[in-house]
């Protein structure tokens, strides 16, 4: 069935001019045009036209989740976003949506494409009050428009707890693998397929002790390799979402390093690891199409489900959740064990402005305003040198403040503990009180200070925080924040650091994603 298009009263909403200018609205990451958005979907690089494409769990008429569709985006580099008409609904009422991925069917392997190499195939969960179906539709325009597979379910087992199917293509075995939560069941399906139509069940995953009381958004990606760690040139890691029941509460994301076949994972881990060690990173997804020689690339939802419904950006903004950056990811191993590192697609090469500040102190505080920064976006760097392994102390903070309400977020290192915490308690539009589960700060541990070196970067973006630990980024801290007035300084501060080390401070300026305050929608025929 074709999908024509969205003309009913409750949809027209989305075709309209969205407004980007909000205190709250961020600019370095994506958001919807308006109202609710969730999971990311859909995610993949058409090449042949260098753009990439973002889905989204979306309800087009509401700043609550529900009535999903898969809302559409647009970027040329990741960072600079255009707003897209909505491409998949459901054809009747309580039939809905969910997620799924995308990929290009280069070869034409499921017929769709006689006269074409890049047609694109939707592999999607249709939700209704009984079933959770898997179905496809493909689009001979690049992913813009999209006609439903007539003989549609590919996949049906008769349960409602069975989604999020992730495919890719498996070369060494000429075929399509898709990865599937069974979701109650807290296990990971496996099914092959020559031709995204028909699809046999090759395997199932799971493991002793993995948390969670339902999976979803399975993703299975082969990472590079670092090369000083391991002679292995890659790995298969295994991408688990849970919610609810995620260990640091509510919704989150772990991963199992192991190996595939093309029909099995086997796990070479007796325990899972945090993808993210704040609350807010959930449901990440990797772009299909990134070139083999490339670091594969990812995209999450920078929120929770213990209170992504009752943040303040809905009732006085009109939209509700964001996107995490998009991450460029290896695997290395710290202190022996497998680890995903995280660092800025690109290093933000897209955005990067004006620089604000570079200095370095022993002790002190480096300060710089970016009230000046139209964007109110700011990417930072801090290193410190000269570390004691043997007996490292003292410490080194940020502090992002409102020059109007003494509002702020900060974070920081413990040399003496080696630990790192950020904290959104300074800002007060939405806080513990108004949601219990919205904890004020998270910690997490330092490896090591290696060879006396240690450093963090992040970005602060209205209401986004991310930080990247350690200069390959061995960890990350994903963290939303809600200040009643935008934060304009930023201070780092050195106290009690060893006689020989030092600090080095630097920040630019962000430019936003968006043109203008008002970001169209383009449609196409």
């Amino acid at each position: 069935m074709y999908i024509k298009p969205f003309i009913l009263p409750a949809l027209a909403a989305v075709a309209q001019a969205a407004s980007y200018s909000g205190d709250l609205r961020p600019q370095t990451h994506f958001s919807p045009p308006s109202n609710f958005m969730n999971d990311p979907n859909g995610l993949f690089y058409d090449s042949k036209r260098g753009v990439y494409h973002l889905y989204y769990q979306y309800n087009p008429t509401a700043t609550v989740a529900g009535n999903q569709h898969w809302g559409h985006a647009t970027s040329p580099d990741l960072y600079h976003w255009t707003n897209q008409p909505i491409a998949l609904a459901g054809d009747k009422p309580e039939e809905y949506i969910f997620s799924g991925s995308a990929v290009v069917d280069s070869n034409n392997t499921s017929g769709f494409f006689p006269d074409q190499d890049d047609g694109v195939i939707a592999i999607y969960t249709v939700d209704t009050p009984t079933l959770e179906t898997q179905h496809i539709a493909y689009s001979r325009d690049g992913g813009y428009t999209f006609t439903k597979y007539e003989n549609n379910p590919v996949i049906d087992i008769g349960s409602k707890q069975f989604r999020d199917p992730q495919v890719v293509w498996h070369p060494e075995t000429q075929q399509w693998v898709m990865t599937i939560a069974y979701a109650q069941d807290l296990v990971i399906g496996f099914y092959t397929s020559p031709n995204l139509k028909d699809w046999t069940h090759a395997s199932n995953f799971t493991q002793e002790g993995l948390p969670g009381d339902q999976f979803e958004c399975p993703n299975l990606v082969k990472l590079s390799v670092d090369r000083a760690v391991s002679e292995e040139t890659s790995k298969f890691v295994l991408f688990i979402s849970v919610n609810p029941g995620a260990p640091l509460g509510g919704s989150g994301t772990f991963y199992v390093v192991g190996d595939f076949n093309g029909t099995h994972f086997t796990s070479e881990v007796v325990q899972e690891t945090l993808f993210d060690f704040s609350k807010d990173n959930y449901a990440a997804q990797w772009y299909s199409g990134i070139p083999e020689n490339e670091p594969p690339v990812s995209i999450g939802w920078a929120s929770n489900w213990d209170y992504t419904e009752e943040v303040p950006t809905g009732p006085l903004e009109g939209w509700r959740s964001a996107m995490t950056l998009p991450r460029a990811h290896t695997l290395t191993k710290v202190n022996g064990v497998w680890t995903v590192t995280h660092s800025p697609f690109e290093g933000l090469s897209a955005l990067k402005g004006r620089q604000l500040v570079s200095k370095s102190v022993h002790s002190g505080d480096v300060k710089a305003n970016f009230s000046g920064v139209p964007s109110n976006a700011v990417y930072f760097d801090v290193t410190l040198k000269g570390i004691d392994v043997a007996k490292p102390t003292g410490r080194v903070n940020f502090n992002f403040t409102s020059s109007v309400s003494g509002e702020f977020l900060d974070g920081g290192v413990s040399l003496d503990d080696s630990s790192f915490w950020i904290s959104r308690a300074g800002t007060h539009l939405f806080t513990i009180e108004d949601n219990g589960n919205y904890t004020s700060s998270s910690t997490t541990t330092i490896s090591s200070f290696g060879n006396g070196t240690f450093s963090f970067s992040g970005v602060i973006d209205r209401s986004v925080f991310e930080v990247f630990l350690g200069q390959d980024g061995i960890q990350s801290g994903t963290m939303t924040f809600f200040p009643s007035s935008p934060l304009d300084t930023l201070a780092v501060s050195a106290e009690d650091l060893g006689d020989r080390a030092s600090v080095s401070v630097k920040a630019w300026g962000l430019q936003s994603g968006w043109n203008s305050t008002t970001a169209s929608k383009r449609f196409r025929a």
